[in-house]
């Protein structure tokens, strides 16, 4: 995957503007990968997307003054070589760095140590997975004013071009991405250090379902709460079981289906999955209970087998296609569900009052 100046890219959800790119290769297997520049389109911010194709690894990552490698092991070390750049960077062809990789006890959060002729950089961040990022417009007036290499700063009448062009499609490319996609609790969860990861299950077809303990003092509301904030209200369906006092609540989103519950040993768990899992999967939650189990199941049944049938039918099978437990009568006006709707207005209009653009340079 290859991206030029100026385009704007999506990853992770949020945008971003090419300003450069770097091509290295290892000097010890002559493998190359290609890092881009990237300011971001929210706060005006640096951040540097490795994209390596070779070994299909990606991964975005900011650059840090003194690392914490509290809870890192050492991953990776090599020497690596400059063998092409272009736009706002500050190398040359032939610059060479001795490189170490550390990732954390999950191996998705990774720290960088650069010691490059002048000094040692350190970067921070974390591994996405091929679909988390792409390419989202082009600006080849940008790229036809921009000269490659020798890390020669762009001029200020470019940025400046490039700003507006981006202030333009901000609100746009914000709205839709927010309705198709959304955020994903999935990558909320992973990356909040306050959620403990439990354990993986692995469903039919090779779908699987990751599940979280809540942070302490979190109760089932609360966690539904704060989980519904973090994708800014973009939830389809969501409901609290009414059959016990604090009853597990279910979450549907156009993409993800998650139950916040209070497990056997009265921990507050929240289990996650994209919708095919729930589709191909009838298998029950986490140490959950009885009800939870049963509201797990008859919540998808009710509000999201349907749409998926039409979706992963011709795909996968599904238990449910003889399911015969509860329909759940669905309240728009249940205290969830009109939550989340308040939050997610609150996002639109905070989205709308915002003026965007990109803050100066360097």
């Amino acid at each position: 995957m290859k991206f030029q100046l100026g385009d704007t890219i999506c990853a992770d959800g949020e945008l971003y503007q090419v300003v450069g790119r770097i091509t290295y290769k290892n000097t010890d297997d002559n493998c190359q990968w290609d890092e881009y520049r990237l300011i971001s389109d929210k706060d005006g911010t640096e951040h540097w997307l490795s994209v390596d194709d070779v070994y299909k690894e990606y991964s975005i990552w900011q650059m840090i003054r003194v690392p914490d490698r509290s809870g890192y092991h050492w991953s990776d070390h090599g020497t690596e070589v400059v063998v092409s750049c272009a736009g706002d960077v500050d190398v040359e062809r032939g610059d060479r760095a001795e490189f170490t990789e550390y990732e954390d006890e999950t191996e998705e959060k990774i720290i960088s140590d650069e010691t490059w002729d002048d000094g040692t950089e350190h970067s921070m961040g974390y591994y996405l997975d091929e679909h988390e990022f792409w390419h989202v417009r082009s600006n080849p007036t940008y790229r036809s004013s921009s000269r490659s290499g020798g890390g020669t700063k762009l001029a200020g009448s470019v940025i400046a071009v490039t700003v507006f062009t981006l202030i333009a499609v901000f609100a746009f490319f914000t709205a839709a991405f927010s309705a198709v996609s959304g955020t994903s609790i999935a990558k909320y969860l992973k990356k909040n250090d306050n959620y403990t990861y439990v354990t993986s299950i692995t469903g039919n077809e090779k779908n699987s379902a990751d599940v979280y303990k809540a942070p302490t003092g979190y109760t089932i509301a609360s966690t539904a709460t704060d989980i519904i904030n973090a994708i800014d209200g973009n939830t389809q369906y969501v409901q609290q079981d009414d059959a016990e006092t604090e009853g597990a609540i279910a979450i549907l989103t156009q993409k993800e289906y998650c139950l916040i519950y209070l497990s056997l040993e009265d921990e507050v768990l929240v289990q996650i999955s994209d919708r095919a899992y729930a589709y191909t999967s009838d298998d029950d939650p986490y140490h959950s209970r009885p009800l939870s189990r049963r509201y797990y199941r008859n919540f998808y049944y009710s509000t999201g087998y349907g749409s998926d049938s039409s979706t992963y039918s011709g795909k996968y099978t599904s238990p449910y296609s003889s399911y015969d437990g509860d329909y759940i009568e669905y309240s728009s006006s249940n205290t969830y569900h009109t939550y989340s709707n308040s939050v997610r207005q609150a996002s639109i209009a905070s989205r709308q009052s915002s003026g965007g653009g990109l803050s100066g340079g360097k």
